[in-house]
């Protein structure tokens, strides 16, 4: 596997400070992913560098790791840094990275952390497998339903459904299925509509 992902500065990416001069990324920029740690830099600062600005990361520059690593903080044996310094992060074991939103060590090539359901490929885009989030085709299938039959409630319960599988797949990348919970929202609005326009035609007839 390669040690850095080249890519061009995206909208994930913007902002993010080099690890190495610790300047913003700008949108366009060149840029170099470590693809161990997922730190961001410049592609010239990591050229210039030779590497990845991480301690201890495998990607780091050989005369970093010549160094001992120091035990991470919080772990047996941390001694601390100099006074006001950061505290060490501990070299993660080969096949591993951190996760950049929550910090835990995760499996090089993971699309979604399994912690925080963060996205963690560099282009900030899911590519993995998604699975239908809970409540749209419900929802879908009690719009259709309201249109013929009970359309009052099932109208309602189609817009509930709908509703709670589109925060569904705002809180979890893996989930998909936007499209069956809007037109399930939709129908089930339809479904109220048309359910109170035949009551009052009912009522005026009286």
């Amino acid at each position: 596997m390669e040690a850095v992902q080249k890519l061009k500065a995206n909208l994930k990416l913007e902002n993010k400070p080099c690890g190495w001069c610790n300047q913003v990324l700008h949108v366009g920029e060149d840029a170099a992913v470590c693809t161990a740690c997922q730190k961001e830099h410049h592609d010239r600062c990591w050229e210039g560098k030779a590497g990845c600005s991480t301690a201890g990361c495998v990607n780091a520059p050989l005369k970093r790791l010549d160094a001992q690593p120091q035990p991470g903080y919080g772990a047996p044996g941390y001694m601390g840094g100099p006074a006001g310094a950061p505290p060490m992060v501990a070299a993660l074991p080969p096949g591993l990275m951190r996760c950049p939103s929550c910090g835990n060590a995760i499996a090089i090539g993971s699309d979604i952390c399994p912690m925080c359901r963060a996205i963690t490929s560099p282009d900030g885009i899911y590519h993995g497998p998604k699975i239908t989030a809970p409540g749209a085709t419900a929802s879908l299938v009690c719009g259709i339903i309201g249109l013929f039959i009970c359309g009052v409630i099932l109208g309602i319960v189609a817009i509930v459904k709908g509703n709670e599988a589109k925060r569904a797949i705002a809180s979890d990348p893996t989930f998909g299925g936007g499209g069956m919970a809007t037109a399930g929202i939709v129908l089930g609005i339809l479904d109220l509509i048309g359910w109170a326009i035949i009551l009052m035609m009912r009522l005026s007839a009286h």
